[in-house]
């Protein structure tokens, strides 16, 4: 069988947890064969013909590879690397939405911390989402989102100095961007989460 994409695995393990022997074919192999036989039409039956002719080929120089049950512990792990490294994309992403949300609606935010996606930082983001709600908020209610469990992770900035900052931000009013702040702070937190699940 052709060995496109996910198309043949399922099939693949079932034939091989029975007994049968499994030939790969590259799918451009089985193409360039086609074009040299003088097909043009492409389709399931003239397929299975082109993948026999393949198969057919003396043995040194065949253009398919057998395949064993034991390949796929190494097509989970190559599926988990892959997965892995687009969860990566999906996060950087993420993180420069969320910078150009701030950059609206909190400019000065990112020059309150020594560095950015902290325990605080990202609280303070997720419960207010900008400058105007931290602003005219209770001083206890953003105290709280400073109080960290465990150790480390203490930083310099306080409640009263972000309050104060945030009266006098230039940023804009916009309950747009502020909830999309929200919503993109806890999908950054999920995919971290994953993240730290597949180490």
């Amino acid at each position: 069988m052709e060995d496109t994409g996910h198309y043949h695995v399922a099939l693949l393990k079932f034939l091989l947890s029975n007994g049968y022997t499994v030939a790969l074919i590259n799918p451009k192999t089985t193409d360039l064969t086609r074009k040299m036989e003088g097909g043009i039409t492409k389709n399931d039956k003239l397929d299975t013909i082109t993948i026999c002719d393949v198969l057919d080929t003396p043995e040194r120089k065949k253009q398919y590879r057998i395949t064993k049950v034991d390949r796929f512990d190494l097509y989970e792990q190559r599926q988990l690397t892959r997965h892995h490294h687009n969860l990566k994309e999906e996060l950087n992403i993420y993180c420069n939405r969320l910078q150009k949300s701030i950059d609206l609606v909190f400019p000065e935010f990112n020059t309150l911390f020594g560095s950015k996606y902290g325990v605080v930082y990202m609280n303070l983001l997720k419960t207010f989402g900008s400058a105007e709600a931290i602003a005219s908020t209770d001083i206890r209610t953003i105290r709280k989102c400073f109080e960290i469990k465990g150790r480390g992770g203490r930083i310099s900035l306080t409640a009263e100095k972000l309050k104060e900052c945030a009266k006098n931000s230039i940023g804009i009013s916009s309950e747009v961007e502020t909830i999309q702040i929200k919503h993109l702070v806890s999908q950054i937190m999920l995919i971290k989460e994953l993240m730290l699940a597949y180490k």
